[in-house]
């Protein structure tokens, strides 16, 4: 594929802006991030398999329960950037929303997994939406400025890619550890699922999304912004209208809903083959698989980092995307002959071929929307990354959202069954295979049809840091 840009090698970069950055804020980000990724997988990861696979509710109905908080909560997105983004305080623009927001969202998440066990469906789903609700309200608070925080600390084009490495690390280490959530509260020490849901649940909540949460507003340091003045600054409004004309971002936002979306609902019936094609309906034995797979996802996701690393200050960044989307095209029709019966350890082939695609979703694309916030500095004399930060967590809830949403009304119309466990039909266990197959295929090549009108290259965006750079030193 013949992409319409020719970005420079690392050794060809005319200037380099590169910044000291101490371990200590390096590690309390990646902490925060950490903190991120259990706040936005650990809900799913307990209650897919809690709520419709040992309680057996509807999927469509989990999936709707799943969907809703999701999209009012990330409604407050663009506000909470905006704000975020015009805040001052003696502690900075970001950090003190993170402090607050970090032990609201522990005591949010908690609450969720209190749900008294004798109630009825409908009850349950009730209290389960409203505290979903509040705790995604929350962590928002939370993911906008922590985010703005790691596009913030550099001004250097390919020095951002290595900062979203790293905290890629930490997101890795939880990709890691996650699924095994399920399976920790069934252990035999609980009295009860519930009871282990429940001490699960709040060990997430005080120990990573509290303590580690709040690192980052702890130990990082914050630049102090560019600022346009008083009477020009623009409303939400205004500044929304300025952002739907930016090319380049709408191009990063169609990928990351691309991926999200489509990756994602594809991806997702890896679990329900696992349990109800390869192991029989056998929950338990599924489960361990899907950590398994999840750990080989992780353990290969720390070795692609510094790969593109190099791959990205070598070729560029877009150049590196393409080749990784063509790669999760090859895995993607690779697992129609993984996900089989016996297939065994071969199962984490899988894994080889379609890690790399989520580690660029949250290393490259990051790095990339950096650039693109300094080019709209440019443009219009003010620094914006929590609104673009914000508008690039909505459009991943939403996806994610979305991916959920047609992953239970697709699972209820080619005639899925919990409780006909291993007896599932030919014909729904074929759809099943067909979407995680020809899905992962299909919406990496829509991916690359899209890369190729994204225009900011590497030579274009060290250009536009230097001029900013020389605009700040005469301020």
């Amino acid at each position: 594929m013949a992409l319409q840009q020719q970005p420079p090698t690392a050794q060809s970069a005319a200037v380099s802006h590169r910044v000291n950055i101490g371990t200590g804020q390096r590690l309390a980000l990646g902490a925060g991030f950490f903190a991120m990724f259990f706040a936005a997988q650990s809900v799913n990861v307990l209650a897919i398999p809690f709520y419709q696979m040992t309680l057996g509710v509807d999927p469509f109905l989990l999936g709707l329960a799943l969907t809703i908080p999701v999209l009012l909560g990330t409604v407050l997105g663009p506000w909470v950037g905006h704000l975020s983004d015009h805040s001052q305080s003696r502690f900075g623009r970001r950090r003190p929303f993170i402090f607050i927001a970090s032990w609201l969202s522990c005591l949010c998440f908690g609450l969720i997994w209190m749900v008294p066990a004798g109630w009825g469906e409908p009850a349950q789903l009730l209290y389960f939406v409203f505290w979903l609700l509040a705790f995604y309200i929350a962590a928002t608070f939370v993911a906008v400025p922590m985010t703005c925080l790691a596009y913030e600390m550099s001004p250097d084009y390919h020095q951002r890619t290595e900062i979203m490495g790293f905290t890629t690390y930490f997101l890795k280490l939880g990709s890691l550890l996650y699924q095994w959530l399920f399976p920790l509260a069934q252990l035999a020490l609980f009295s009860s699922v519930f009871i282990g849901i429940r001490y699960v649940g709040w060990g997430v909540a005080v120990f990573i999304l509290g303590l580690l949460g709040s690192l980052a507003a702890v130990y990082s340091r914050e630049r102090a912004p560019r600022r346009a003045p008083l009477l020009q600054r623009p409303g939400l409004r205004d500044s929304l209208s300025t952002l739907s004309a930016n090319r380049s971002l709408r191009v990063l936002l169609l990928l990351t809903l691309l991926q999200l979306g489509g990756g994602a609902y594809s991806a997702g019936m890896d679990y329900y083959l696992l349990v109800y094609f390869m192991f029989d309906g056998n929950i338990a034995e599924g489960a361990v698989w899907k950590g398994l797979l999840s750990m080989a996802y992780a353990a290969l996701g720390f070795a692609t980092v510094p790969w593109l690393v190099r791959l990205s200050s070598h070729c560029g960044k877009v150049r590196a995307l393409a080749l990784i989307y063509w790669l999760t095209a090859v895995g993607g029709g690779l697992k129609w002959f993984i996900f089989t019966p016996g297939s065994g350890w071969w199962l984490l082939l899988d894994a080889l071929f379609c890690t790399a695609v989520w580690t660029a979703m949250t290393m490259l694309l990051p790095s990339m929307l950096a650039d693109v916030c300094d080019e709209d500095e440019l443009l219009h004399g003010e620094r914006r990354e929590g609104l673009f930060v914000a508008l690039h967590n909505w459009v991943s809830s939403i996806s994610v959202a979305l991916a959920l949403l047609l992953a239970g009304l697709s699972l209820n119309l080619i005639g899925f069954d919990a409780k006909l466990a291993g007896a599932q039909s030919e014909q729904s266990i074929f759809a099943m295979r067909l979407i995680l197959c020809f899905g992962t295929v299909l919406f990496s090549l829509l991916s690359l049809a899209c890369l190729r009108y994204y225009r900011l290259t590497a030579a274009r965006s060290q250009q536009i840091s230097r001029q900013l750079l020389a605009q700040h030193s005469q301020q």
